[in-house]
């Protein structure tokens, strides 16, 4: 007896393998028994309105809401202004309707969304559309798709009477109409025209295929729109895009003029020998461009090192048939760090945990381990240069509202569909986000800096002309009407303390070659603070290999971290021509 849950349990598995289960149909798995249009073109409106009034019969095989008719808001680019007057139903259906939009359509969405309905229902929808004649030399024309190429269900039957002012019909030339899928030629249809009204009709038209039909009158009935009304068409969209950038751009402008410019300096470079006093390399990178790179922690573990707080040591290994491989390693030589900034505290403490002279690192060992130091020193170099009075605001802030706003364009995008569905129109939602896009813009030049700032990322100006010129260009410039280079009579001497205290400047202001070209044949030996390729050194190899390989493994060291990988697997005319139309489906 213990058993039989476990028999029960078994057979009832196995039945429901034997027994198929019963198909389940989808909302849209219906059949559009008959879609016949009653249109009335009148000259309400001078470029023709049409009074449409459609009766759509279907035979749901499903529980369905109701259906979705997509007509669309315009028609060679002049908007059709429609308008829907009423729906309802003449089998009792819910015709209670909420409109979207969606790719140029509008969609009536009919139905209760607490109530289903299934079998054969019949629903008409009522609307009034504007802009519907085109013009021609010879004549003007009503070019007209009646149900659309965007249904995904197939229609038993489709036909349309068109009601239109005798005055304005002519048979020259005559009616044609054309049934089929978007593009086709076929006139797999009837069309017929007698006392200013035009029917035509067409069967079996499977999903994605509608009936059209063209009809021409006399020049000069309806009249073509001028060029102030065609602007005026246009109004409305165009101020849903305007306001948001004028907003967007107003409010960036006003504020980067009250706060967002440079205090004004001298606005004259001359050379200068020497950075600003109490300006580390890494201040100086920040100074110049609003930021701390990879270029900078560079030029700072270089500083270090000349100070004697640390030793960089070069390893090249040899690797038959393909390039050595150079690794770089870094010494503790010094313990106290008492006359460092705070930023080289923290990064000599990232650098080596145990604090002991001796400990050696490699920065390869080290890779993406310092992301965070890097980062966290991008935050203290901005802040602690803002409160020395070189910004008048803290640019690290402004990088992440920058970040923020050029986030929110990307939401804007994603949730493009959502906020149509919600009633905003695509020329509202692209000024958005061209405004987001100005705004951001503007954010990211915010940054300024006072009139110290100024002076300082001057006085750096002026040390990179005079480490990039050389000494021959430097001697034309002075015999020359050049006044700026006057103070090249004071240059210091040329020794090697000059050439490693300059150095890491040089590195930060992308000019240590050139400085290194002044300072050829300086060296009797290689530096205490570097050890590396003995038989190659000279001061440009010197400079080279910092700046080239051992900022490279900065580079590297400081990145940040990679995320995982993952899987890998992942006659002119012709039917849907013309105006109107669209498309529907189920829900």
């Amino acid at each position: 007896m213990r058993r039989a849950p476990r028999v029960l349990s078994l057979l009832t598995g196995l039945m429901l393998l034997v027994v198929p289960m019963a198909a389940h149909a989808d909302v849209n798995d219906f059949t559009v028994t008959d879609f016949t249009a009653d249109e009335t073109l009148t000259r309400a409106d001078k470029q023709g309105e049409l009074h449409v009034v459609e009766h759509i019969s279907v035979d749901f095989t499903d529980y369905n809401h109701g259906i979705l008719r997509a007509i669309p808001q315009s028609y060679k680019h002049h908007s059709l202004k429609l308008h829907v007057n009423k729906v309802t139903s003449d089998t009792g259906a819910p015709s209670q309707y909420s409109t979207s939009s969606s790719n140029g359509n509008t969609v009536l969405k009919i139905g209760d969304p607490d109530r289903t309905v299934t079998g054969l229902q019949g629903y008409t929808i009522d609307y009034t559309v504007q802009n519907v004649v085109t013009f021609y030399s010879g004549h003007d024309e009503l070019y007209w798709d009646v149900n659309g190429d965007q249904w995904d269900e197939p229609f038993t039957h489709v036909a349309v009477m068109l009601h239109v002012p005798q005055a304005a019909y002519t048979a020259d030339p005559t009616p044609e109409c054309m049934a089929g899928s978007y593009g086709t030629t076929s006139s797999d249809c009837t069309i017929t025209a007698a006392n200013g009204t035009v029917m035509a009709s067409a069967t079996d038209l499977g999903a994605g295929q509608t009936l059209t039909y063209v009809v021409a009158f006399h020049k000069g009935y309806f009249q073509p729109a001028s060029l102030l009304e065609q602007v005026m068409d246009y109004a409305l969209p165009i101020l849903e895009f305007a306001v948001p950038v004028l907003a967007a751009g107003l409010t960036g402008l006003l504020w980067w003029l009250r706060r967002g410019r440079d205090a004004k300096g001298r606005g004259t470079i001359v050379p200068e020998y020497t950075p600003p006093q109490g300006v580390t390399p890494l201040d100086a990178g920040a100074i110049t461009d609003f930021k701390v790179d990879n270029r900078d922690l560079t030029a700072t573990f270089i500083d270090l090192a000349r100070r004697g707080y640390i030793r960089i040591i070069e390893e090249r290994h040899d690797r038959p048939l393909i390039k050595d491989k150079v690794t770089y390693t870094l010494e503790l030589r010094n313990a106290e760090w008492s006359t460092c900034t705070p930023q080289e505290i923290q990064l000599l403490g990232a650098m080596f945990t145990s604090k002991q002279v001796g400990e050696k690192v490699g920065l390869t060992s080290e890779k993406n381990k310092l992301y965070k130091t890097a980062t966290s020193l991008r935050k203290s170099v901005s802040a602690d240069l803002t409160a020395r009075g070189f910004f008048k605001q803290n640019p690290y802030k402004f990088a992440t509202y920058g970040s923020i706003s050029f986030s929110l364009v990307f939401l804007i995008i994603w949730f493009g569909g959502f906020l149509s569905g919600l009633g905003v129109g695509a020329p509202l939602l692209a000024g958005i986000v061209v405004g987001a896009i100005i705004f951001f813009l503007f954010v990211r030049a915010m940054p300024a800096r006072t009139a110290a700032g100024v002076a300082a990322k001057e006085q750096l100006l002026g040390l990179k002309l005079y480490m990039e010129t050389a000494e021959k260009d430097r001697m034309e410039k002075l015999e020359g009407p050049e006044a700026t280079y006057a103070a090249g009579a004071g240059e210091p001497e040329r020794t090697v303390e000059l050439f490693e205290k300059l150095l890491p400047y040089a590195i930060v202001l992308q000019v240590e070659k050139k400085w290194a070209g002044k300072f050829e044949g300086i060296y009797t030996s290689p530096p205490d603070w570097y050890s590396g390729n003995w038989t190659a050194f000279n001061v440009g190899y010197l400079a080279g290999s910092l700046n080239d390989g051992f900022g490279a493994a900065i580079n590297t060291s400081f990145a940040a971290p990679r995320s995982s990988g993952g899987s890998g697997f992942g006659g002119g005319g012709f039917a849907g021509g013309g105006g109107g139309g669209g498309g529907g489906g189920g829900w």
